[in-house]
């Protein structure tokens, strides 16, 4: 009873305006609204080689050019110049593709393969495989698939981005079976999550190498490297916006409409 009473006797008096401000002041925090979580950014990986680089290189500079778009997508740079789909003895793709699934998770892959193909493929145990051949085109297109299914298996989508026109003949022949190579590929692995991309054209009919081509202003400008098969930085950016609608159609099929989200550059200009 004495500890009862000490504590009354301590216990500190508050006045009505103290009372009124404290009672004030908890109306005002049960109004406030709450704010939403930033939803986290979906990330993009572009793998491949050199000319998948060059595409990232497209992408991160249309990002750096609008703020919306820069916080909803986190861009990954995983090609590797140099690399292919056919010396799986020195590098491979289904193997890396896991690893940066592991470590990154990305949403979307992009992938651009085949510029350093035209030659044999060769197996992890050193077994060859004649190029060009029936042969190569059957095994070529398993691996293609195998790359696939390595992307389906980590609940991600990918679009598999077709090879555009080369200067020399055989150059741009080999481009043209490898896209029919990766088209089938990518209805036998027969998932929704995986999307062949019809390849950039330079607007002629019949299609053919053109070096300089008109920029948005009409200025004619150089689109295509020197070695006949790659793009300058002006062209990688001209061949992202043709691709870019397939990446918008990719990434809304994971719920984010980024052309509703973001529309002062979402959509293709």
């Amino acid at each position: 009873m004495i500890r009862t009473l000490e504590r009354r006797r301590w216990a500190p008096k508050l006045s009505r305006r103290q009372l009124f401000t404290i009672f004030a002041t908890a109306l005002v925090l049960a109004a406030a609204p709450v704010q939403a979580e930033t939803a986290a950014p979906l990330h993009v990986a572009f793998v491949g080689d050199s000319m998948a680089d060059g595409l990232w290189g497209a992408m991160f500079r249309r990002l750096g050019k609008d703020k919306c778009l820069a916080e909803k997508i986190k861009l990954i740079r995983k090609a590797k110049n140099g690399t292919g789909l056919t010396r799986l003895d020195q590098f491979n793709w289904v193997d890396d593709i896991g690893k940066i699934g592991d470590e990154f998770h990305p949403d979307l892959y992009v992938g651009s393969f085949g510029v350093n193909d035209r030659q044999g493929i060769v197996e992890k145990d050193k077994r060859a495989v004649a190029y060009p051949s029936a042969a190569f085109d059957a095994r070529y297109t398993d691996i293609v698939e195998d790359v696939l299914r390595a992307v389906v298996a980590q609940s991600a989508s990918m679009l598999v981005i077709g090879l555009p026109v080369m200067l020399k003949e055989n150059a741009n022949s080999d481009a043209q079976a490898k896209n029919k190579l990766f088209e089938a590929a990518v209805k036998g692995v027969g998932s929704d999550k995986v999307t062949y991309v019809q390849p950039w054209t330079s607007g002629a009919n019949p299609e053919k190498f053109e070096p300089y081509l008109p920029n948005a202003e009409n200025s004619m400008v150089l689109v295509r490297a020197p070695d006949g098969v790659h793009f300058t930085s002006a062209g990688y950016d001209m061949v992202l916006e043709t691709i870019y609608p397939s990446i918008l159609a990719s990434l809304k099929a994971r719920g984010h409409d980024f052309a509703a989200e973001c529309p002062s550059r979402a959509e293709v200009r």
